[in-house]
C-alpha cells in the first residue's frame, strides 16, 4: 500500500515528508529516513531554507527512533538554527522537542527540561497545533525521566488535546496512550508507598485509555502505537487482577516479525513472561525469559529479561541460577551506563560545534533559578487558555471535580461562528472570543468561574446557585452578547449565542454534568438559535 502511494505522489519535498512519516507510522523506519533525506536534499538544492529546515527536523526525528543519537542531533542543531533565522516558530518547536528526547535519552535531563521549555515557548507564542502537541509530549517526556508524574500527565492530557483538535487519529492514539502511560507511572508509585487502593484505581485508568489507544491505533492503521498499546493494555489488567484477559489478548494480537520491529516483539515477549508469571506458570514464564534474553534487541530488554527471570529463579529456590543472572544483569547495566555516558559525549560534542550550544552552556550557572520559574510558567500555562486568558478545559473538569453537587454549569457557543471567520478574517474571528470572555466575566458573579471549553465554546461554573439562578444568568449573558456592539469589530458584523444550563445535582460526574449541558446547548441551536435551554421545572 505504501509503495503505491511513493510512487504514484508528485516528488516535492512536501509530498516526500508525508511519506515519511507515513513510513514512520508503519514502522519502516529506513524507508523514513531515505525519504526524509532525500527531502532535505532537494530543498537545500532549490534553495528554499523553510522546507530545508522541515525536512531535516523530520529526518532528525527520524534517526532518533533509529537510535542513530549523534547524527540526530546534529541534525536537530541545523533545523533550530534554520528555523530560527526563518522565524518558523512550528518547525523550531518541532526541533527542540526532537533535542528534548534525544537529551532525556542520553541522562541529561536539565538539558531535556531546557529544551523541552523552547519547544513550548515557541509553540504557544505561534498556537500551531502540532507545535503544541511535540512541545506537550517532550516536557511528558522529561517529567515522566524525572518521575514528577502529576506534571507529566498535565502535558500528557495538553498532547492529547492539541492531537484531538487537530482531528489526527495517528497522533490522537499515540497521545492517548502516553496519557496511560503517566497513569501506569502514578499507579506504581502508589503502590511503592503501600496505597494500593489508589494504585488500583489508578490501573483502572490505565486499562481504559489503553484500551481506547489500541482501538483508534487499529482504526488508523497505526500499527506501532497499536502495538504498544496492546502490550501496555495487557500489563494493566494483569495489574488490575486480571491476568488472563490480558493473556487472551496478547494471543489475538501475534507480533509479526515481517511487519514489526524487533524492540516491539521484544516488548511483548516480556509482557507476556511477566503475565505467566502473574497466572503461576513458573515454568513457561522461565522459558520465554529465556527466549527474550537470547533474542533481547538492546542491552536494555536483556537487562529487564535476566531481572525478572533472576527474580523467578529466587522464589523456585534455584538461588545459585539466580545469582547468575544477577551478576549477569550487574555487568549489563555497567556496559549501559558505559554506552549511556559515550552516547551524551557523542551529543555533548555535536552541541558543542554550534554557537547555540556554546551559548548554552555559559548559562549553565544560572539554570536551576530560571529552570524552576520556567516550569512554573509552563505549569500555569497548561491550565490557560492562550488567546483568551481564561481557564481551560483542564483547569474546568478540575474546579467541577473538586465541588460537583452545589455548582451549576452553562455552556455557551457562538451561532454560526465558521461565517465570522469566513466573512470577516480568523483575526476578528479571534477578536470575537477575546469579547466574548469579557462579556461572560462581567455577567457572572464575584467567585464564579469563566473557562474556554474549546473552539467557540464556553463554560460559566457557579456554586450555589438555583435552576431559576443558572437561567438568569445565561439570560444575562445571552443579551449582553446580542446588545455589544460587533460592528466596532467589523462593519456588518452580528454576534449571538446559544446556551444550555445544568445542575451539579442533576448528574454524577463531571463528564455527565457538562454532557448534560451540552445536549440542551444543542437543543438550543436546534430550537433556533439565540436562546437558553435549562433544566426543566
Amino acid at each position: 500500500m505504501l509503495g503505491s502511494v511513493l510512487e504514484s505522489r508528485e516528488r516535492t519535498p512536501a509530498a516526500l515528508l508525508v511519506d515519511a512519516e507515513s513510513a514512520l507510522v508503519a514502522s519502516d523506519v529506513d524507508t523514513a529516513k531515505g525519504l526524509a533525506a532525500q527531502a532535505v536534499a532537494i530543498a537545500e538544492a532549490a534553495g528554499d531554507a523553510v522546507m530545508h529546515a522541515r525536512a531535516i527536523t523530520v529526518l532528525a526525528r527520524v534517526l532518533y527512533v533509529r537510535h542513530d543519537i549523534a547524527e540526530a542531533m546534529s541534525c536537530v542543531l541545523t533545523a533550530i538554527d534554520l528555523s530560527t533565522a526563518m522565524d518558523d516558530l512550528p518547525t523550531l518547536a518541532k526541533a527542540h522537542h526532537v533535542a528534548a528526547r534525544i537529551l532525556v535519552d542520553t541522562g541529561d535531563t536539565t538539558g531535556g527540561l531546557e529544551e523541552g521549555v523552547a519547544a513550548m515557548e515557541a509553540a504557544d507564542s505561534c498556537g500551531d497545533l502540532e507545535a503544541i502537541s511535540a512541545a506537550a509530549r517532550a516536557m511528558c517526556n522529561v517529567y515522566a525521566a524525572l518521575r514528577q508524574w502529576e506534571r507529566a500527565l498535565t502535558f500528557a492530557e495538553r498532547y492529547h488535546e492539541a492531537t484531538r483538535l487537530l482531528g489526527d487519529p495517528t497522533s490522537e492514539c499515540s497521545a492517548i496512550d502516553t496519557v496511560s502511560f503517566c497513569y501506569g507511572g502514578m499507579a506504581s508509585e502508589a503502590a511503592e508507598r503501600g496505597d494500593h487502593e489508589q494504585a488500583a484505581e489508578l490501573h483502572e485508568h490505565t486499562v481504559v485509555l489503553s484500551r481506547w489507544a489500541m482501538l483508534m491505533a487499529r482504526e488508523a492503521g497505526a500499527r506501532r502505537t497499536e502495538a504498544t498499546a496492546v502490550a501496555n493494555l495487557a500489563e494493566s489488567l494483569a495489574d488490575c487482577g486480571r491476568p488472563q484477559e490480558g493473556l487472551d489478548l496478547l494471543d489475538s494480537w501475534p507480533a509479526d516479525p515481517t511487519r514489526d520491529t524487533v524492540p516491539t516483539i521484544g516488548h511483548h515477549r516480556q509482557t507476556r513472561g511477566i503475565i505467566l508469571l502473574a497466572l503461576g506458570r513458573r515454568e513457561e514464564a522461565a522459558e520465554l525469559l529465556r527466549l527474550s534474553i537470547a533474542e533481547a534487541p538492546t542491552r536494555s530488554h536483556e537487562i529487564n529479561a535476566r531481572r525478572a527471570l533472576a527474580s523467578l529463579l529466587e522464589d523456585t529456590g534455584d538461588l545459585s541460577g539466580a545469582l547468575t543472572h544477577y551478576k549477569r544483569m550487574l555487568a549489563l547495566l555497567s556496559d549501559q551506563a558505559s554506552e549511556r555516558a559515550q552516547l551524551a559525549a557523542g551529543v555533548a560534542a555535536v552541541r558543542l560545534e554550534t554557537a547555540q550550544a556554546q551559548a548554552r552552556a555559559l548559562a549553565l550557572a544560572n539554570e536551576a533559578a530560571d529552570l524552576h520559574e520556567n516550569s512554573e510558567k509552563l505549569r500555569r500555562q497548561a491550565m490557560e487558555d492562550p488567546l483568551t486568558g481564561l481557564p481551560n478545559r483542564r483547569r474546568l473538569d478540575e474546579l467541577l471535580a473538586s465541588d460537583l453537587t452545589t455548582s451549576s454549569v452553562v455552556i455557551l457557543d457562538v451561532d454560526h461562528f465558521k461565517r465570522v471567520n469566513d466573512d470577516h478574517s480568523h483575526l476578528v474571528g479571534d477578536s470575537v472570543l477575546r469579547v466574548l470572555a469579557g462579556l461572560m466575566r462581567g455577567s457572572c458573579r464575584q467567585g464564579d468561574t469563566v473557562a474556554r471549553f474549546g473552539g467557540e465554546e464556553f463554560a460559566m461554573v457557579m456554586r450555589g446557585v438555583s435552576r431559576e439562578g443558572a437561567i438568569a444568568l445565561a439570560e444575562r449573558t445571552r443579551q449582553a452578547v446580542e446588545g455589544y456592539d460587533w460592528a466596532s469589530l467589523a462593519p456588518g458584523i452580528a454576534v449571538t449565542a446559544s446556551f444550555g444550563a445544568a445542575l451539579g445535582t442533576e448528574a454524577t460526574t463531571s463528564i455527565e454534568l457538562l454532557a448534560l449541558a451540552d445536549s440542551r446547548l444543542r437543543a438550543a441551536k436546534a430550537a433556533g438559535r439565540n436562546r437558553v435551554v435549562g433544566p426543566p421545572a
